[in-house]
């Protein structure tokens, strides 16, 4: 086989290559145990994958899978064979086996989910990195599986929250522009013809119809043109700043973004601390894990804060004097902060952050349920009389009707 693959084992030295010898010992190995060629006969292909995208549900099911697996004391390999066997999405299942290969060469599981950070979170590769150099990747896997379902149902309750309005308002927008294009022409030109006065009203809806009918070109344009637009803006960083300052400042669904941030941070502040990461560490890839700008800005300004010897209730703004206790973080809730304060002298700051966590997610799941209970009848409202205006705009020409049948 050497002659073959024309390696030479002896240098100009005659000094023995005992690495090229037993990577040919691997590749044999390799080859007996799967029945498949080594490495170096194998041809690269290259594999068109249609579905490009991985949810978290699928991600947390990954996860869960994988904790399961070790959990029952099957080794970390055999683990990785299982799950390519049984993920269904074709990219996550590309990813599963790669790392599955890679560990036959001695490469970790993150030195694989690192090339693959648009799919799986900072947080899940810096924790996979920790707990694999602490070798308690099993019990960490159980711990990262519970905090993702948590997360998930907490987004699908705030997407539900937001997406229940918006669904309405393009109802209603649809319902409208069909009246107001197919409709009133038919039923205004009835009017016109028979020389009726037409109300004020009537009238206005009239030449909003006429513009929508003349100028549909121009405005299916314009939205075409204004969604590219806006697709492009917010990945910049200027459209990133306007679209998270204004998210801050919405009325009623400020809380919810303004929660749901910090939610984040304490769930992968309390998970990175409670591992074993340093603080330091742990701030700046909990920075990564928020998602609004100005979160992330605040706590790099945090952590560098801490690494000039700042404690972190005062980097957060929070000054305790023996007159007078002072908060001015605008991101932070008051009382988080207060109890870091309490305890960060304990050393146990992990354990009370983590029951915040919980107390803010219950709290903004009740948010989320009353908010859905009050928007509905205000929607409905809303909705109702937009449609009664355009039907009394309708019905007043027909009084004038009656009016020109007495005339005649």
């Amino acid at each position: 086989m050497s002659f073959f693959n024309k390696v030479k084992y002896i240098d100009r030295n005659w000094n023995f290559n005992g690495e090229k010898f037993l990577q040919l010992l691997d590749n044999a190995r390799y080859a007996l145990r799967t029945w498949k060629k080594p490495a170096w006969i194998i041809k690269k292909t290259t594999e068109w994958i249609i579905i490009w995208w991985i949810s978290p549900k699928e991600i947390w099911q990954f996860i869960n899978k994988l904790s399961n697996f070790l959990n029952s004391w099957i080794d970390i390999k055999t683990a990785f064979w299982i799950l390519y066997k049984q993920v269904q999405n074709p990219r996550l299942k590309k990813i599963v086996n790669e790392i599955r290969l890679n560990l036959d060469h001695w490469l970790s599981i993150t030195d694989t989910l690192r090339q693959y950070s648009k799919y799986f979170d900072t947080l899940i590769i810096a924790l996979l990195d920790v707990w694999e150099k602490t070798w308690s990747l099993p019990k960490v896997l159980a711990e990262l599986e519970k905090k993702l379902l948590e997360s998930i149902e907490l987004r699908a309750k705030i997407k539900g929250a937001l997406i229940y309005p918006a669904i309405l308002l393009l109802i209603t927008i649809t319902m409208v522009t069909f009246m107001m294009t197919f409709i009133i022409p038919k039923v205004t030109d009835s009017f016109v013809k028979s020389w009726v006065e037409i109300p004020a009203l009537t009238q206005f809806l009239i030449n909003i119809s006429h513009f929508i009918t003349w100028n549909y070109i121009a405005i299916i344009i314009w939205v075409i043109w204004f969604s590219v637009f806006f697709m492009i803006f917010k990945k910049t960083y200027l459209g990133q700043l306007c679209i998270w300052y204004i998210n801050l400042r919405l009325p009623v669904f400020w809380f919810i973004v303004k929660q749901n941030n910090v939610i984040l941070f304490i769930n992968s502040f309390s998970l990175l601390l409670d591992s074993g990461v340093l603080l330091l560490e742990a701030l700046e890839i909990t920075s990564n894990v928020v998602p609004n700008i100005f979160y992330k800005k605040d706590i790099i300004r945090i952590k560098n804060e801490v690494e000039t010897w700042i404690k972190l209730s005062n980097a957060m703004w929070l000054n305790v004097n023996n007159k007078e206790i002072t908060f001015a973080n605008p991101y932070f809730n008051e009382d988080f902060v207060h109890m870091i304060n309490v305890w960060e002298e304990t050393w146990t700051v992990w354990k009370t952050i983590d029951k915040i966590w919980q107390n803010y997610s219950a709290e903004l799941k009740r948010y989320i349920a009353n908010l859905m209970t009050m928007l509905e009848p205000f929607i409905i409202v809303f909705i109702g009389s937009i449609v009664w205006t355009i039907v009394i705009a309708i019905m007043l020409p027909f009084f004038n009707l009656a009016k020109v049948a007495k005339k005649m």
